[in-house]
């Protein structure tokens, strides 16, 4: 039956241009995740459902939850689905028809179709609408503007921040369900952490228990017809208190997902509370899930340590008058960018294409820093690329200047009181560097983006161990991979 649905959802898809569904965030589900989703439901002793599904699209995914039911002895099943899109509401009328000839003998199933927008509807403030037990749902993804768009307050009375319309349907589905109601949803890694999603995270922990999370190896396959690249997950959250441990699965993409092993967790081991963010991390294996518990015996976070990092103050396409690629242009200074950053040492000579100088003319002084030792830590990589952490001393004496400037597809680091000296500055080089630290941060983070909220909250070895580090570094002439991992592990105790 889900493959005759997904001609269905095709066809409706092509009605559709590029343009217009990325304008209503339309991203459809494929039948094996969707079946996927739907076998993660877990009723019990419940003869009578109600299903809601708050972005219907074409109906796939009501469709499963109802097989999934009925597998689950359900006798009486309703399912309630909103769609914005008016052309969709034909598709899922069909959808759904087919659903109830599938139904067996014994089984009631009904349905109706809301073509009104979800979030501005906010079901769960209707006092005449019973709640509902299961919700299944891949909802839209874009940004709003947080200034000028209708849903800017819509759900402020649930949690605050964060401007992606797909936090704001989990939000009222969450709101939406009964007590031991369940929520199933593909969406963005996003919300995972980060100053952006903090209180919404927080909405979360405080009102529902995370019990599964299922992660794809392969980001580019998952939603392959439509062309998605961003990281994507499958959580299950069931509305009451948050249990002592949570599951964990992945498969390499869609079509393998079936096959997938699942690990049991402590939840402190997935759900950082130690710093108020709540970040959710996500190890891929048990090898990662070591990884998590070796850094909370750290001891100290980045902030607490001592150190501050800073996005680079020079944003291109505001300061292009005073930027040159004329590398010998007088009254200027150096200025660096990503590609000048390599693994240990800041590389700035004047002869790459890419190297500039920033003109000193006008205000030039609001856009650049005091020339002092620095640590810079790439904030962008390629989906592609090995490495998510890419670390680099900036040293003033090979690099000459009073001031200098950093693009802001860089951040740097320094002491909040006093300045780096070049020991520490390649202690934090080598740790940013080596394969544990990058194998910590993707379990905290999915983005291909290093954000200097994410590295604030690490957890963090004393400064003593990271100057040691920066001192045995010095002293080595090996700083391959291998040799850069071979002194942090060595310092720092770790498991090789």
């Amino acid at each position: 039956m889900l493959e005759s649905i997904v001609e269905l959802q095709r066809g409706y898809l092509d009605t559709k241009t590029d343009e217009e569904k990325k304008e209503l965030g339309q991203f459809f589900t494929g039948a094996e995740v969707a079946d996927y989703m739907a076998s993660l439901v877990s009723i019990s002793n419940c003869k009578k459902i109600r299903i809601l599904d708050a972005g219907a699209g074409a109906g796939i995914l009501t469709a499963a939850c109802v097989v999934r039911c009925i597998e689950l002895g359900c006798k009486e099943i309703h399912a309630v689905m909103y769609e914005l899109d008016e052309n969709a509401t034909a598709y899922i009328d069909k959808t759904m028809k087919l659903v109830s000839k599938s139904c067996a003998k014994g089984v009631k199933f009904s349905y109706e179709i809301i073509n009104q927008d979800f979030i501005l509807s906010r079901p769960d403030k209707d006092l005449e609408v019973e709640s509902f037990d299961v919700s299944v749902i891949n909802p839209p993804y874009f940004k709003y503007n947080v200034k000028t768009s209708p849903y800017r307050k819509a759900t402020l009375d649930l949690y605050k921040g964060n401007p992606n319309i797909y936090a704001s349907f989990m939000a009222v589905v969450l709101a939406s369900l009964k007590k031991d109601g369940q929520m199933v949803v593909i969406a963005p890694r996003s919300f995972t952490n980060g100053l952006y999603f903090k209180g919404f995270r927080h909405y979360l922990y405080e009102f529902s228990c995370l019990e599964h999370i299922h992660i794809f190896e392969s980001r580019d396959r998952v939603f392959k017809d439509s062309k998605v690249l961003q990281e994507n997950i499958i959580c299950k959250y069931v509305k009451k208190p948050q249990s002592k441990t949570i599951d964990i699965s992945s498969s390499q993409c869609n079509q393998d997902i079936q096959k997938s092993d699942t690990t049991t967790y402590p939840k402190d081991l997935i759900i950082d509370s130690s710093n108020g963010e709540r970040i959710i991390r996500i190890p891929d294996n048990q090898d990662e899930a070591n990884i998590l518990l070796r850094a909370q015996e750290f001891a100290s976070t980045f902030t607490d340590a001592g150190y501050f990092i800073s996005t680079g103050p020079v944003v291109g396409f505001r300061t292009r008058k005073y930027i040159s690629n004329e590398t010998t242009v007088n009254n200027s200074v150096p200025l660096l960018r990503p590609h000048n950053v390599k693994a240990l040492d800041a590389v700035w000579t004047g002869a790459h294409k890419k190297d500039a100088r920033f003109i000193l003319k006008d205000d030039y002084n609001k856009h650049l820093i005091e020339n002092n030792i620095y640590v810079l830590l790439k904030r962008f990589t390629s989906k592609d690329e090995r490495r998510r952490l890419v670390a680099a001393v900036h040293n003033p004496k090979v690099i000459k200047s009073e001031l200098i400037g950093f693009d802001n597809k860089i951040n740097y680091i320094g002491l909040q009181v006093g300045k780096l000296t070049f020991i520490e500055a390649y202690g934090l080089s080598a740790l940013f560097n080596s394969t544990f630290m990058d194998k910590y941060f993707r379990c905290l983070s999915g983005n291909t983006q290093v954000n200097a909220t994410e590295i604030r909250v690490l957890h963090f070895p004393a400064r003593d161990e990271i100057k040691e580090i920066g001192r045995m570094i010095k002293n080595r002439k090996n700083h391959d991979q291998d040799g850069i991992d071979e002194v942090v592990n060595s310092v720092l105790n770790l498991d090789t």
